[in-house]
């Protein structure tokens, strides 16, 4: 399918989608769209049924008419339209970048983040996926400093902090379901050799009880008291999906996690700053104080001034 379509599909819906349009409102804003290439004033009926039955036949999304209201166009499974994580941030994904590419001329108004590597396999990778097919990888490990090849049976994508991941079983450790990020693949090909998938493996089960993509800790119970402020931004974008809101004190809340205290989930915490504390495990208390002493050492304790070195 071509992309200028697909961007006419998911305008469409987006339309739609943000409120009841006449067949006069949606005309209006086609002759407005950047997609227009012929600058129509309309688009044309027989079109714009085909747009419909091809829009639910691909994405499941129900464009009806409420002809009782002066024949209003609506999205007939609205609720249900984000109801797969999946789907919803295909559709939220598409919507955006429908909406960007309709704003080019805005260049200077609309900044962006850089888009990590690697999203060049994404495709192979979830056709392996799809046909049970191993991949052939060529990986470098930042931490080793070395590159190999291995050839991978994967399981399953998640994307994490705009950084894609592959999980899967590697035939370097055959017993393993390993994690591994796609912008560090240098080489990447698709072979002949046909895998098993695991019945047992649920990829939502595999990474629920960890924030981000490390499981090189095992998952605990976690407790941290938040101040007024942060109270409401963990509301708002909880931690982790393990959040529980467990009893309030004076200005103080506590939220309990189940979660592993892996380097990703340190970090976020991290940058809560002095809004948040650490109430349980104590071997996680204990990294904070530790580094809470690190810091006071560091900019506090005044600190013998270097005298610069004169050349003779």
């Amino acid at each position: 399918m071509a992309a200028h379509q697909v961007n006419v599909y998911f305008w469409l819906i987006d339309a739609i989608a943000s409120g009841h349009l006449t067949r006069q409102d949606i005309n209006s804003r086609w002759s407005r769209c950047r997609y227009n290439d012929d600058h129509e004033d309309e688009i044309p009926e027989r079109r714009f049924h085909r747009y419909k039955q091809e829009i639910e036949e691909i994405f499941d999304v129900e464009i009806k008419c409420d002809r009782a209201r002066g024949c209003i166009y609506y999205i007939e499974n609205k609720n249900d339209m984000h109801g797969g994580a999946s789907r919803k941030w295909l559709l939220n994904a598409m919507s955006v970048h429908s909406m960007l590419d309709q704003a080019q001329d805005m260049s200077e108004n609309i900044l962006y983040e850089d888009i990590p590597l690697g999203t060049q396999y994404l495709t192979s990778i979830v056709d392996a996926i799809r046909t049970r097919t191993q991949i052939k990888v060529t990986y470098h490990n930042f931490v080793r400093n070395e590159t190999y090849d291995f050839l991978l049976s994967p399981y399953c994508l998640k994307a994490f902090k705009q950084r894609w991941y592959v999980a899967g079983c590697p035939s370097t450790h055959p017993t393993e379901t390993r994690v591994y990020a796609l912008d560090r693949i240098q080489r990447m090909e698709l072979t002949n050799n046909e895998f098993t998938y695991p019945k047992k493996f649920n990829a939502h089960a595999f990474f629920a009880p960890y924030y981000g993509v490390f499981r090189n800790v095992d998952p605990k119970t976690i407790v941290i008291e938040a101040n007024e402020k942060s109270t409401q931004f963990l509301r708002l974008l909880p931690l982790h999906i393990s959040q529980k809101e467990i009893r309030q004190h004076q200005s103080f809340t506590y939220f309990e996690y189940f979660v592993a205290p892996t380097f990703d989930f340190i970090q976020e915490l991290r940058t809560h700053g002095t809004d948040i504390r650490i109430v349980e495990p104590a071997s996680l208390v204990k990294v904070f104080k530790d580094e809470a002493k690190k810091a006071y050492q560091m900019y506090c304790k005044p600190k013998k001034t270097l005298r610069p070195t004169t050349e003779n």
